[in-house]
């Protein structure tokens, strides 16, 4: 059998499960998981050296935490093939190399047949009908599924690194039901249709969904009011797929079902509900490359209590950005990239923006200005300086650098914030990419 079609069969088997999974006591899903992940130790320590010294069973989850995190640069480190378990069957996903490495992933069979499933469960629950157009932002194309030869999940894909105006005209022409794409290059969209234009798309949308990037409650809430529709956000990295997805309450669950998720403090240990701190995440169904409390590299929080919607996996929220994602005020003060994208949305004048800082701390604003003259560029960089002293509470010294558009990654995604500058000991910078 070959590996798509062994996929497709297994996501159809796993479809029952999996559609039941999200309304389990969250006792039931805690004891699964734990099962999940003491399955996955004791593989682990049978066939993969680098794990042997790992327990082959924990009593509960709390004990979890006292394995140690794996990193990108660890693994790197020690060659990938070292965390390589023989399995039957496995695709391979290859990170785009956004954080500056790339890193060959394997899935096996089992575990993308399942992650799959929960990928149509998002779908489903979110309202989408399985006849309604996609079409889907991305920077290259994407494969032809199994269920979509037969006439479901019809999709477009629309090339991401087209200019801005002809992804908007190319967009329209679809007339979908579900824009799919980067939160920066649905903004793009929006500024490059006319009023015309967004009403005629408006009358066949149904819902936005998003993914790859820090999708702030600004700029969700302007995509709402804009196109009009219900926006879906997504989190999920190549090394362990899908983490969370959006439901109609707008929080973010995760998939406990196949990922637990961890929120580190920084000492290390698990930080309580409603405290910021590192993502870790351990795909406990995975055998062809397991990868045990994994960090991802971003900032979250688990919020507490339960959703109105019926889902009663635990809910995150995503905070100011990953955690090499910053610039370093003078003093030491880190600003994270979610303060930059809320600086795209309010201040005004300003359509988008890059922050560069280079080894010698100089700050330089990329700027978008929403009117591409010199007077809209000169009012659009004095209203982002003031914007930017009263986020962070003090006076920068700012360089500003005028484009017409953001640089995207080879994944497509927009890189907002880069630094070079090192004040103390650097942090490790290489963490997870989140998937494109």
């Amino acid at each position: 059998m070959s590996s798509g079609l062994a996929v497709a069969v297994r996501e159809l088997r796993h479809l029952p499960p999996v559609w039941r999974a999200p309304r389990r006591d969250p006792a039931v899903t805690r004891r699964l998981a734990l099962d999940g992940i003491n399955e996955m130790l004791a593989y682990c320590r049978a066939n993969v050296a680098y794990f042997a010294a790992y327990p082959a069973a924990l009593t509960s989850l709390d004990e979890l935490a006292d394995l140690p995190t794996l990193t990108k640069r660890q693994v790197l480190d020690a060659g990938v093939e070292a965390f390589y378990a023989p399995v039957g069957e496995y695709r391979t996903d290859v990170t785009s190399g956004t954080t500056g490495t790339r890193l060959s992933i394997r899935h096996d069979v089992s575990a993308y047949g399942y992650h799959g499933a929960t990928v149509l469960r998002r779908f489903l629950r979110s309202g989408y009908r399985p006849w309604w157009r996609i079409a889907h932002i991305k920077p290259f194309p994407r494969p032809v599924r199994w269920f979509q030869r037969l006439g479901l999940f019809p999709r477009t894909v629309v090339g991401a690194g087209q200019a801005e105006a002809e992804i908007a005209r190319q967009v329209l022409a679809v007339r979908p039901n579900l824009i799919m794409g980067y939160p920066v290059v649905l903004r793009a969209i929006l500024r490059n249709l006319d009023d015309d234009q967004l009403a005629r798309l408006r009358r066949s949308l149904r819902m936005v969904m998003t993914d790859s990037e820090l999708l702030t409650d600004e700029v969700a809430q302007v995509l709402t009011d804009r196109f009009g529709v219900p926006v879906f956000d997504e989190y999920s990295a190549y090394e362990v797929l899908t983490v969370s997805t959006g439901c109609a309450a707008g929080a973010m669950h995760v998939d406990e079902d196949r990922v637990w998720l961890e929120i580190l403090g920084d000492d290390g240990r698990p930080a309580p509900d409603g405290t910021v701190g590192t993502v870790v995440v351990t795909h406990f169904r995975e055998r062809a490359m397991p990868l045990p409390r994994y960090q991802l590299g971003d900032r979250a929080m688990i919020l507490p209590g339960e959703c109105s919607c019926g889902n009663r996996f635990r809910r995150m929220k995503l905070a100011d950005g990953r955690t090499n994602a910053f610039i370093t005020l003078p003093g030491g003060r880190r600003v994270y990239s979610g303060v930059f994208l809320s600086l795209a949305m309010y201040a005004p004048g300003v359509a988008e923006c890059m922050i560069r800082q280079d080894a010698a701390g100089v700050i330089t604003v990329h700027l978008v200005p929403e009117e591409p003259t010199d007077a809209g560029y000169a009012a659009a960089m004095r209203s982002f300086e003031a914007k930017f002293a009263e986020l962070v509470g003090a006076s920068v010294e700012l360089r500003f650098a005028r484009t017409d558009r953001i640089e995207l990654t080879a994944g497509g995604k927009g890189r907002f914030v880069e630094s070079e500058f090192s004040p103390a000991a650097p942090e490790p910078a290489d963490v997870a990419e989140t998937r494109g």
